[in-house]
């Protein structure tokens, strides 16, 4: 991954994502008015998933403790 330094941060305003022919494309819109285009296999989303999944399950333990 990209040093710090080289990383922008930006707030999401909308996503969709799309099967296009052998990957899936993601698109993105920032608050700012930034577009990107992010394309990945299955095996990249699906780790993706699994790491957000960790994290929101996470999220609700500590929400489910207090």
């Amino acid at each position: 991954m990209a040093d710090k330094a080289d990383v922008t941060t930006y707030t999401i305003k909308q996503a969709l994502a799309a099967k296009v022919e052998d990957h899936i494309e993601i698109a993105v819109e920032a608050e700012d008015g930034t577009k990107l285009k992010l394309k990945a296999t299955a095996d990249q989303l699906d780790a993706l998933v699994g790491d957000l999944e960790t994290i929101l399950d996470a999220d609700d333990s500590d929400d489910e403790a207090a």
